[in-house]
């Protein structure tokens, strides 16, 4: 991601910021307007704030929780008692 504030020829090296403080100093700024209503956000700084952050379970995860309490390896017939 190339910052806005990259240095020209007459800027000092020292004057420009990272990628991570430009996405800190982004996301503060996000955080200031939002007081007053919708802001529009750069995907890479609210990837940076969090926005896309996946807590979800995977697909595996997710089909193997059909399954809790089943044990695969258990004999059908074997199993049945009644």
């Amino acid at each position: 991601m190339k910052t806005p504030n990259t240095p020209d020829k007459g800027t000092p090296a020292s004057a420009a910021l990272n990628d991570q403080d430009y996405l800190a100093l982004a996301s503060s700024m996000i955080n200031a307007e939002s007081l007053t209503g919708p802001v529009p956000v750069d995907p890479d700084i609210a990837e940076a704030m969090g926005a896309f952050s996946e807590d979800a379970l995977s697909a595996d995860d997710a089909l193997d929780s059909h399954f809790d309490g089943i044990d695969p390896t258990a004999d059908a017939e074997g199993s049945n008692h009644g």
